[in-house]
């Protein structure tokens, strides 16, 4: 964020949202700083819509004519509100965005020059078919996943063999589109040991193996309401929500401790078993099961009271915080995966995740911050706050078609990336103003993901080469692919490729996509990078890269730029950019080929999704 973006934000939220507030040393710092920049957007929005003279009434019949209904709202709104948005995207730019987003890796130049040549009206249609078909698609929306849940082998109660149990149960819910509701029943409800149990290294990765088992439970508490519902949970575990929260989330503000015990309960009749067949390597063992007695109690051992407040008065029975639900079986943690799956927030906060992934940033934003008092559309949001969901009935819309669809994935999906909105240009022509964003008004650029960049470079330089992974029998050749953030365990250069690019490791160290000075230098002096593009065999790590590839043509230097680009690029060159690189060129064709390409890496036009 900038320098004149966070004084900004210190003047909206001088105390809480920046400093941290000091009686909720819970709340994560990173999240308080997203919902800053949200509630700014969310204001200069609100400012925009008071002061706009609507009138463009032809401008809502047209919206209202469009195919799609994501851009019957958001086309109808801008219209409404008087404001324009941006040119469609070039066919160049939604194939290498298309492609990007839904299988995390650019196209091959084979297939961006038979798609710009192709005239067929409903191509791009055709392409996203065969996008959501591909197992690139599979291999990029199970990291989407993977890296929600975060269970790793980094942790202390994850082994390998549990990681690849989870990594193959989350796999073939994408690759089968199994309804989502069901793979979420299936992993809150999951028992037995957690090396081989589909579902039950959710559980493991969240628990606090050092504090009492209630620390557990509220831990995992926390995890479900923030990954399955869209909001945290976590400072109501250690203190009631007044006097902490208010510039926070207002609807947390009115939530008590107690609220969250009731919830937490919900677990309370779950425990594990902890041990070892391993007696010098101690490879952790454990057991999840379920009792069919108990509750929640506040009872703890005094020599290991845990890392929360002395829980005083808890001995409570499962009461859901957001809809009072309460179990009607004996077997609290499957009527809990009911009650979630069957509230309307489950299907809301899902697809908001999504449109997040696809938009860069949420309706209701951000997607994991929901404040409840500011988000249905209806209800004047509480006084100094402005509303947080900007596109009410667009919302509602989503999470209908996305219980119509039998909660899978692939059609909600479709239904985005094939809309108007997603298919708008990043550039903008007209003057841009920071409340458009929650207009949806143009696509915002943003840079690549540390698995995108990676896959990107192999693909652009056709160096792909195996990667070994702990107790899986394939190789694999994509970062996408990779069961989490410890891997490839064997490779340090493409690990440190990774870590230098923003990948975290699940554990203690947070995602980052966000560009830095060190990553830049990185990127213009790693041999990953370098050797690549090199056109010689000796340096060049693979024999048949892109650079020996395209040299070996019989075409002019003409056509081997044009190559060069859209190999790298996914575009052909400017006429500008083709008389410069023809002007400059020395050497042998394979030496100036190579230092194209290694420019071209290092362009903001391929470090970035635009």
């Amino acid at each position: 964020m900038s320098r004149i973006r966070r004084g900004i934000v210190a003047l909206l939220c001088p105390v809480v949202l920046v400093a941290g507030d000091p009686g909720c040393p819970r709340y994560p710092s990173a999240l308080r700083t997203e919902m800053a920049e949200s509630l700014e957007l969310d204001r200069a929005y609100e400012t925009h819509r008071r002061s706009v003279q609507r009138n463009s009434a032809a401008g809502r019949r047209a919206a209202e004519a469009r195919s799609n209904f994501i851009d019957q709202r958001l086309f109808a709104k801008m219209a409404a509100d008087n404001v324009a948005p941006a040119a469609p995207a070039t066919d160049a730019e939604f194939l290498r965005r298309v492609t990007l987003d839904l299988t995390g890796r650019i196209p091959t130049p084979e297939a961006a020059e038979a798609f710009l040549a192709d005239t067929d009206a409903g191509k791009r249609a055709k392409l996203i078919d065969s996008l959501l078909d591909s197992d690139a698609y599979s291999d990029q929306l199970t990291l989407f996943f993977l890296n929600r849940f975060r269970v790793s082998r980094n942790h202390e109660s994850i082994s390998v063999p549990a990681r690849n149990t989870f990594y193959e149960f989350v796999r073939s819910f994408v690759q089968t589109d199994r309804p989502y509701d069901q793979f979420v029943r299936d992993l809150l409800s999951a028992g037995g040991e957690v090396d081989t149990q589909p579902g039950t290294q959710f559980f493991a990765r969240w628990m606090d193996v050092n504090g009492p088992i209630q620390d557990s439970w509220d831990d995992i508490t926390d995890k479900i309401t923030t990954t399955f519902l869209g909001f945290k949970t976590e400072c109501v575990s250690c203190h009631n929500g007044r006097a902490h929260l208010e510039k926070i989330n207002v609807w947390l503000s009115r939530r008590t401790r107690q609220q969250f015990w009731q919830t937490s309960a919900f677990l309370s009749r779950m425990y594990y078993i902890r041990w070892s067949d391993d007696v010098i390597g101690f490879r952790p063992r454990i057991v999840l099961i379920d009792r069919d007695y108990g509750s929640y109690s506040g009872s703890v051992n005094p020599t290991n009271p845990g890392n929360r407040p002395a829980r005083t008065n808890a001995v409570v029975n499962p009461e859901f915080v957001l809809n009072q639900a309460r179990p009607t079986t004996e077997y609290w943690r499957q009527d809990l995966g009911r009650i979630i799956t069957a509230d309307k927030q489950f299907a809301r906060a899902t697809v908001n995740h999504l449109w997040a992934n696809f938009f860069g940033h949420g309706i209701v934003d951000p997607p994991e911050g929901w404040d409840f008092t500011r988000t249905d559309g209806k209800t004047a949001p509480p006084e100094g706050f402005p509303s947080q969901n900007s596109q009410p009935e667009l919302l509602e819309d989503l999470a209908d078609f996305f219980i119509r669809n039998n909660y899978q994935l692939k059609p909600l999906i479709r239904q985005i990336v094939s809309s108007d909105a997603y298919q708008l240009s990043s550039r903008y022509e007209g003057q841009w103003q920071p409340a458009y964003i929650r207009y949806f008004a143009k696509f915002e650029a943003r840079r690549l993901s540390a698995e995108q960049l990676y896959d990107a470079l192999v693909t652009a330089t056709r160096t792909e080469q195996p990667m070994t992974v702990a107790g899986l029998a394939r190789a694999l050749q994509y970062a996408n692919q990779l069961p989490d953030a410890a891997e490839p365990s064997t490779d340090g250069r493409v690990i440190d490729f990774l870590n230098q690019a923003g990948r975290g490791n699940w554990t203690t160290i947070d995602r980052s996509e966000e560009p830095t000075i060190l990553g830049l230098l990185f990127s213009m002096n790693e041999a990953q990078v370098v050797q690549r593009s090199m056109g010689t065999t000796s340096a060049a790590i693979s024999s048949r890269n892109q650079v020996l590839r395209i040299d070996a043509m019989p075409i002019s230097d003409e056509e081997a730029i044009r190559k060069m680009y859209i190999a790298t690029l996914t575009r052909w060159p400017s006429d500008d950019e083709l008389a410069a690189v023809l002007r400059y060129r020395s050497g042998p064709r394979a030496q100036w080929l190579s230092d194209l390409q290694w420019a071209l890496l290092n362009k903001l036009d391929f470090t970035f999704n635009y």
